[in-house]
């Protein structure tokens, strides 16, 4: 009897075969869990955010001055830098690192003064000029309205988040 010594070269084709196959079969799956994973990572941004705004009230009394003619880049606001300074510290990074999922800046809409304690805050992921075939949705938070991504994987669900709204 004669004694094998590996794969002949019709076993070695099978097993090649076999592993393309596999591989072509989870290829569609691991494309798609990439996009979702940017939808996942701007809302959980967007809730880091949102928290910041909230522990840097719990820690002030009241949130910081920022800009109030319509929607802004988060980092474009007016902070004064002590402000930046402590709402960055919250948010555990710097707003001018601040980008989402889509490399674009993460947007503000405000009337907050903190002189009244009144307006509101709304954050947001933008559709950035010049980007085409990205859906939209609008967010209405009563009278507030921003128009932001729409979520394809929750239902064009707007990702936006409301911070506060206190309108006497």
């Amino acid at each position: 009897m004669r004694k094998r010594k590996g794969f002949t070269m019709v076993e070695l084709m099978v097993v090649i075969i076999i592993m393309a196959i596999l591989g072509l079969a989870i290829m569609p799956a691991l494309m798609g869990s990439s996009e979702k994973a940017k939808y996942s990572r701007a809302w959980s941004d967007l809730d880091a955010i949102a928290n910041a705004f909230t522990a840097y009230y719990g820690k002030e009394g009241n949130l910081p001055k920022t800009t109030g003619t319509g929607a802004v880049d988060l980092d474009g606001s007016t902070y004064s830098d002590n402000e930046k300074t402590l709402f960055q510290s919250f948010l555990g990074t710097q707003l001018a690192d601040l980008y989402d999922p889509w490399g674009a800046r993460y947007k503000i809409n405000s009337t907050w003064n903190p002189t009244t304690g009144q307006g509101y805050i709304v954050v947001y992921v933008g559709t950035p000029a010049g980007e085409s075939g990205v859906k939209t949705a609008e967010a209405n938070f009563g009278s507030v309205k921003v128009t932001a991504r729409a979520d394809i994987y929750n239902g064009d669900e707007p990702m936006a988040r409301l911070v506060i709204s206190v309108i006497v």
